[in-house]
């Protein structure tokens, strides 16, 4: 199944158009706790920002807070 990791911060979302397959919700879920702390690493999206993800179908599985620690 695809995934899709959108990006939600500061009032905007930044939209994952390719996803990723991968084959378990756990392994999901590591993408995107992974993405969140590339994101933390990277600084321009602490805080109230966060990783969406969506399934192929659109429904919205879980979110992931990029947090500032």
């Amino acid at each position: 199944m695809r995934y899709f990791f959108h990006i939600v911060g500061n009032s905007k979302l930044f939209p994952d158009e390719l996803g990723r397959g991968l084959l378990t919700l756990e392994s999901v879920k590591r993408h995107a706790k992974v993405l969140a702390e590339e994101l933390r690493k990277g600084g321009d999206f602490c805080g109230s920002c966060f990783v969406r993800v969506v399934d192929e179908q659109g429904n919205a599985l879980f979110e992931c807070p990029v947090s500032c620690q």
